[in-house]
């Protein structure tokens, strides 16, 4: 239901909700910041914190309106080395907005 509220609201407005998929690098793959490598970006393992919803939404209209290209990017936000408690408050954030 989540996600059809969402493709509804972004199917009249494509530009009224734009919430960034927010994901943590495998720690083990990626410890600290300083060890991440944007050209390594396709290669590590992701865990999903928050944007699911949204980015189900848009996968649904890109299939939709295949000639729309803003439906085509996701804005990210990667996170490294996060705690189970700054995740959790990331995720809880998120869904407040």
């Amino acid at each position: 239901m989540h996600v059809q509220n969402l493709k509804s609201k972004m199917n009249i407005n494509p530009h009224a909700s734009v919430v960034p998929f927010l994901v943590m690098v495998d720690p083990d793959q990626c410890p600290t910041v300083v060890d991440f490598k944007y050209s390594s970006a396709n290669d590590y393992t992701y865990y999903v914190i928050g944007g699911s919803h949204f980015v189900e939404a848009q996968r649904q209209l890109v299939k939709e309106y295949a000639l729309t290209p803003f439906f085509k990017y996701v804005e990210w936000k990667v996170y490294v080395r996060l705690t189970h408690e700054e995740a959790k408050l990331l995720a809880w954030d998120h869904n407040n907005r």
